[in-house]
């Protein structure tokens, strides 16, 4: 699945920085997992720093895991200080965010002559947090990220590399064994099932379930969406779970929806393509700080036309009317209206747009092609560190 191996002269030691790593089930980790892996499979030396994570880890090929003890940590930001004695790699790839992640790489460079590293930081998101954590949160994007990503741009923009999330196109593909779900939840056959995917925790309080549900609260009561004007009875799958979770029920049921909404907890990632294969579309209500969200891609590779908050990320994956729908943030009747169009589409329409998805993540996403282009990215890197140092 990762292409060829590296031949040995491009063989490179790399070492990840990342906040969190499966089995945490968050998009930057498991992004970091795929990297790490496949360019392990491929023949590079590869080591992954980490702090601990609760719960059984995937097994990461031949690359090194160092799970590491926080000093402290602020929500998902651990702080590491033996991250700034790490040497003897061709590049360190910091995935953002990690607060003091990438300060400790460049603090360990001070006072010390060692071998040169090559810094690549892995921007994805902002930071954003609630309640006690938001202001320390915005003043460390403020005062590092921003102004470092529009310097650099202003500058040196051959320094900015667009690098998409990715999908395996073998794993999340068309097939047939969704109707195991619907049978294992009771949902009948000719219902129309929305699906819903995110770890339902603080740290991703952007991710707007509560908006989903009252979305298709709103299709369900009013009739559309079930018998009473003879299209399908609509039900709501949520794979994730976190401490958010029990609130999400009490909507669900407070909204009425009673059997409609299946909460099925923590879903494994690899039991995932079974998940989405159940169902007719996805729904992602998120909101910024999210920059693409890599269940768009999954659903999309499983031949699932999507409905996602209209925003930059996302519209760089989903092209309105041709492999799903765009709404605005925050607009449970826009939601809602979109859920009521793919219904009237019927079957033909949403396998059209799934079609349609589906060839995209072939073409744009697959694993190998963004391991190709990694390895570009760590080579030019690489040069201009040579370059500066020599």
């Amino acid at each position: 699945m990762s292409g060829a191996p590296a031949p040995a002269t491009d063989r490179l030691q790399i070492a990840h920085l990342t906040a969190t790593f499966p089995p945490y089930p968050g998009g930057a980790g498991n992004t970091c997992y795929r990297f790490a892996s496949g360019q392990a499979e491929r023949g590079h030396h590869v080591e992954v720093f980490t702090a601990p994570a609760e719960g059984e880890p995937p097994d990461p090929g031949q690359a090194v895991v160092h799970r590491i003890e926080p000093l402290f940590a602020i929500g998902n930001a651990p702080l590491i200080p033996s991250l700034a004695r790490i040497e003897g790699f061709d590049v360190v790839h910091v995935h953002y965010p990690f607060i003091f992640g990438s300060e400790l790489i460049l603090l360990g460079r001070l006072g010390r002559r060692r071998r040169r590293q090559a810094l690549l930081v892995h921007y994805k998101n902002r930071l954003v947090g609630r309640g006690g954590r938001r202001a320390p949160f915005e003043a460390y994007e403020h005062a590092r990220s921003v102004p470092y990503l529009r310097r650099t741009g202003e500058r040196h923009p051959e320094k900015l590399v667009e690098m998409p999330n990715g999908v395996d196109t073998e794993l999340f593909a068309p097939g047939a064994d969704g109707s195991d779900l619907r049978a294992g939840l009771g949902i009948p056959d000719d219902a129309l099932v929305v699906a819903f995917v995110a770890t339902l925790d603080r740290a991703h309080h952007f991710k707007r379930l509560d908006l989903a549900i009252e979305a298709v609260a709103r299709v369900a009561g009013e009739g559309a969406g079930g018998p009473a004007d003879g299209s399908p009875a609509i039900h709501l799958v949520v794979a994730g779970g976190g401490e958010l979770l029990p609130t999400f029920r009490d909507q669900a049921t407070a909204a009425g929806l009673g059997e409609r909404v299946n909460f099925l907890g923590p879903v494994p990632h690899a039991a995932l393509p079974g998940v989405l294969r159940g169902a007719d579309l996805l729904l992602l209500t998120t909101e910024p700080p999210e920059s693409f969200g890599i269940v768009l891609i999954e659903a999309m590779a499983c031949a699932l036309p999507t409905i996602a908050t209209e925003y930059p990320g996302v519209r760089a994956v989903v092209e309105e009317g041709e492999t799903g729908l765009l709404v605005p943030p925050g607009d449970a009747e826009a939601v809602a209206a979109a859920i009521r169009g793919l219904v009237e589409a019927g079957d033909s329409g949403r396998r059209r747009l799934g079609a349609a998805g589906r060839a995209k993540c072939e073409q744009l996403w697959s694993w190998p092609n963004l391991l190709d282009r990694m390895d570009g990215a760590y080579a030019e890197a690489i040069a201009a560190r040579r370059e500066k140092t020599d």
